[in-house]
């Protein structure tokens, strides 16, 4: 554990800038998760400050700030030539959270230790003060760190009543480390208060659950979200498997959730596309992997050509994590069949196959085409004679184009 009197030493030149003319005009605190990683020698978060000015002197002295959350008393502070945002945030009194999701009114103030009573957990209540390094430590944090204790700051049910997306940062933390636990009265309120997810948007919670599942213990939180009935808030029906290991890919552990879910694809599609705002290409995934029938898929040479060919190349990843979080090891087969040594592209075309058959264009002729070009790519031809040698398998002048499969994965 670091020294609270070091951790000023290990600001860069860029945050020095930032503090420097912030101080030459107020007080200034670094707040929240810059401290607490600092203190375990990780520095991983981005820097929190708060501060006595108005939010106005803050884009007085940084006319380049983001003023979205200027309201709120936080400015996205941006410097000339640097693509950081430092988040500064003038000291808050707030009246109340009416809605469980944003302050009724915002009084600013001059009290840092007020305002630090206000965060969610011990450990993001301490602070360290701009330029004299003043360590303040009101709510014991340093304890809770050493500890590696989940502990609201204060009662935790007023803490998760005034902002429900709280309790899934209390997951969160959990998610950091199997050495983090929960205090029992911070455990008890998160079961408690889970109404409060009602009052969560859902881009707030996807946000979340993404942090979640990158985090080395995420299963375990999520295993513990199903325990206190957070889960099935979230994504009703979901079904956690009982050996589950989040892989850090949302469209892969959203598949692992619902791939044995009495919940049936259209609904739970519907469910992660609307309750966390997923992309329409993370459904998309989502849908694939639901789709696939894992331990008969990518048994042969014919339907790996196909893989390479068929999946977007930012997906075939996916769908590797997917199988083997499954328990399914394709490895072997797909690193001894490669993509095809012709390429994708169709060795016969339209025209040429319309002299060839004597069809005309329409269904039938594209239909055919489309088939040879699945054969093409099953059978790694290379050559447009060997393609055309594969018409006398098909009855293309009295079959039923329809039966002629086109080329696709699975």
């Amino acid at each position: 554990m670091e020294d609270p009197s070091t951790l000023l030493t290990k600001l860069g030149e860029d945050d020095l800038q930032v503090l420097r003319r912030l101080s030459s005009e107020g007080a200034v605190w670094i707040v929240g998760g810059w401290v607490r990683d600092g203190l375990l020698s990780t520095h991983n978060s981005d820097m929190d400050i708060a501060t006595d000015l108005l939010p106005s002197d803050v884009i007085r002295l940084f006319p380049n700030s983001l003023t979205h959350g200027a309201r709120f008393g936080t400015i996205g502070v941006r410097m000339p030539g640097n693509d950081r945002t430092w988040e500064v945030t003038s000291l808050r009194s707030e009246a109340g959270y009416t809605d469980g999701r944003r302050p009724d009114a915002v009084v600013f103030g001059k009290d840092i230790i007020e305002d630090l009573s206000r965060r969610d957990f011990t450990v993001n209540s301490m602070a360290i003060s701009f330029p004299d390094g003043e360590f303040l430590d009101p709510f014991c944090g340093m304890v809770d760190l050493h500890s590696k204790t989940i502990r609201t700051v204060g009662d935790p049910s007023k803490r998760f009543s005034e902002d429900g997306l709280r309790i899934l940062r209390g997951y969160r933390f959990k998610a950091a480390s199997d050495l983090w636990t929960l205090n029992d009265g911070t455990e008890l309120a998160m079961k408690e208060c889970v109404r409060m997810i009602n009052k969560v948007s859902p881009e707030r919670i996807g946000s979340e659950i993404r942090r979640i599942i990158e985090l080395p213990s995420g299963g375990n939180s999520i295993k513990l979200m199903q325990e206190h009935g957070i889960l099935e808030k979230i994504l009703p029906g979901a079904n956690l498997p009982g050996h589950f290991h989040a892989t850090g890919d949302i469209s892969v552990d959203m598949a692992l959730l619902y791939c044995d879910s009495e919940v049936d694809l259209k609904t739970s599609s519907g469910i992660i596309k609307d309750n966390l705002k997923l992309t329409k290409e993370e459904v998309s995934i989502f849908e694939l992997l639901m789709s696939l029938q894992v331990q008969n898929a990518l048994t042969s040479a014919e339907e790996v050509r196909r893989f390479h060919v068929a999946v977007p190349p930012d997906w075939k990843g996916k769908v590797v994590r997917y199988f083997e979080s499954k328990g399914e090891d394709r490895s072997q087969i797909l690193s001894t069949v490669g993509p095809p040594v012709a390429g994708t592209v169709p060795l016969v075309d339209g025209n040429e196959l319309s002299e060839f058959t004597g069809l005309d264009p329409g269904i039938r002729l594209g239909r055919l085409k489309g088939h040879l070009h699945r054969l093409q790519i099953e059978r790694d031809m290379t050559c447009k004679e060997e393609v055309l040698d594969c018409i006398s398998e098909i009855d293309y002048v009295n079959g039923d184009p329809l039966d002629w499969d086109l080329l696709s994965w699975p």
